[in-house]
């Protein structure tokens, strides 16, 4: 089977089922592997994060959430990739509310009934309290504080059995905001997922205001949520996954504007993001007839960890199942662990982007806790396991290295030498025969940053001169600036000669 793979993602690695669905889904519709490896674990993340927790080799448990960020144009197939691998969870709420529908008319009908009898025991409490009061027979009086004991018991009994409204079961969410996310994690199923094939309104949007509380739930730590028109309240073990897909304009434009604390706050450095190339143009069809069994399969098991997780929520379990590594996980773990601390020294690889590194052994031991579970294995997490979802996590390492690593910065003298080079070059194109510029032209036509800063000016012209490229020719009161022809990329320069005279220019730039 062929798939198009520019930027080597380790597909191999992946385990057997994930794999068979991704290369089935890449195989029927060329999609960039990336994207499609990308919406799958989004998937996997919402599907089993309020199943299981993981142990790191070091530190606390944590959750197995994953944030996703896939970066990619119009046309590369975001909507129809995350369609394929959130059918079953669509599906599964929509299941869930159609049931709540049609609960819904015994819960009124048991409501109205239990307002009634609430009804009748605060009257009876009423009454009981004149007779107390009409009274002062002490053996009349000791018989209603009995009957006034016994109706208190009723009562809190009763209010104990007060019907609580029925809690939506909702999993994904796309045009909202952090507050409303908290407060469905708060009031309904406690686990949720931030989903979006076209996520330019959130950026644009209120969604990615508050990263300090997308933090939090990533983090899995309570996250109080105080408010001024309505009740405060506080979520606590809640599980957010977060998949997004965003065109590259849109980030680049929300990272230089009011997301540029994006990275400082530490919620990129959560994210695997991955920019992968283009398959536009090689997606070619046939009349092949196309197999989705592995997808199918895929498909099914999403289905399957929901069902359970549902049942053992309604039962009343309140605690997750917590996945430990094996001791030979744990030694390749910690291995990775300090591999990426050494290369955060500086100059090492890692050293400008310290921010995503500084989590990607969390998103190891998470990836490698989803990969365990969701292949159906039992006991510790394998260090076999713990190396499928290694390669996986360095390959997302790299590709924020590729995406968020700092240019060198250029010095400002060498910049404007450059600018002024390339305004001299164009000049001479479009005046052909002209070898010679005056001086006061550059000050009035040339790059803007030098027209008013003539310190600024004078080093960039300096810097031709050092390295030989013009030179200042004086002709009375006026200077002239004289190209050597022999730098500029014209075929005309072959065998051109500095004259060492000026020569009369015509004026017009």
């Amino acid at each position: 089977m062929y798939l198009p793979n520019p930027i080597n993602f380790p597909v191999d690695d992946l385990p057997l089922l994930i794999r068979h669905a991704v290369s089935e889904m890449q195989w029927n519709t060329r999609f960039p592997l990336p994207l499609i490896v990308s919406s799958a674990l989004g998937a996997i993340s919402l599907a089993c994060q309020n199943s299981i927790d993981v142990h790191p080799p070091i530190g606390s448990a944590s959750p197995c959430s994953l944030f996703m960020l896939l970066v990619a144009d119009s046309g590369e197939g975001k909507t129809p990739s995350d369609h394929y691998f959130t059918q079953p969870i669509r599906d599964f709420e929509e299941n869930e509310a159609r049931k709540a529908e049609l609960a819904l008319s015994e819960e009124k009908a048991y409501r109205s009934t239990w307002a009634i009898e609430l009804k009748v025991i605060e009257a009876a409490l009423k009454k009981n309290r004149k007779k107390s009061l009409s009274t002062d027979k002490p053996e009349q009086i000791d018989l209603l504080n009995v009957e006034f004991e016994n109706l208190q018991q009723k009562l809190q009994a009763h209010l104990s059995k007060e019907p609580r409204p029925q809690t939506k079961y909702k999993l994904l969410h796309s045009n909202t905001t952090p507050a409303k996310i908290a407060l469905d994690l708060y009031e309904n199923w406690p686990s949720a997922c931030l989903i979006s094939d076209e996520a330019g309104s959130l950026f644009r949007g209120e969604a990615m205001r508050d990263l300090g509380m997308l933090n939090q739930l990533w983090d899995g730590t309570p996250l109080n949520v105080d408010r001024v028109s309505s009740p405060s309240f506080k979520v606590r073990d809640a599980r957010l996954t977060i998949s997004l897909m965003v065109q590259g304009q849109i980030l680049t434009n929300y990272l230089k504007g009011r997301g540029k604390d994006a990275r400082d706050i530490g919620f990129i450095a959560r994210c695997l993001v991955a920019f992968p190339f283009s398959t536009k143009g090689s997606r070619m069809v046939n009349n092949q007839p196309q197999s989705w069994h592995n997808l199918t399969a895929f498909q099914q098991r999403i289905t399957d960890i929901l069902t359970q997780n549902k049942l053992e929520a309604d039962q009343g379990r309140q605690t997750r199942r917590i996945l430990e590594f094996s001791q030979e996980a744990k030694n390749h773990w910690i291995d990775f662990r300090n591999q990426i601390e050494l290369d955060l020294n500086a100059g090492r690889y890692l050293s400008d982007v310290a921010d995503g590194a500084s989590k990607i052994a969390l998103n190891l031991a998470r990836m490698a806790a989803l990969f365990h579970f969701f292949e159906g294995r039992d006991g510790e997490i394998s260090a076999e396991t713990l190396n499928s979802a290694r390669s996986i996590c360095n390959w997302y390492m790299h590709e924020f290295k590729r995406l968020f690593t700092k240019n060198p910065e250029v010095p400002i003298e060498v910049s404007d030498a450059n600018d002024l080079e390339q305004f001299l070059v164009r000049w001479y194109q479009n005046h052909p025969g002209m070898i010679a510029i005056q001086k006061s032209h550059i000050a009035q036509y040339g790059p803007s940053q030098l027209r008013k800063n003539a310190y600024r000016r004078k080093a960039a012209l300096n810097a031709l001169v050092y390295h030989n490229k013009i030179r200042i020719q004086p002709q009375g009161k006026t200077q002239w600036v004289e190209f050597n022809l022999n730098f500029l990329p014209t075929s005309r320069n072959t065998n051109a000669q500095f004259t060492g005279m000026p020569y009369p220019i015509n004026n017009d730039v």
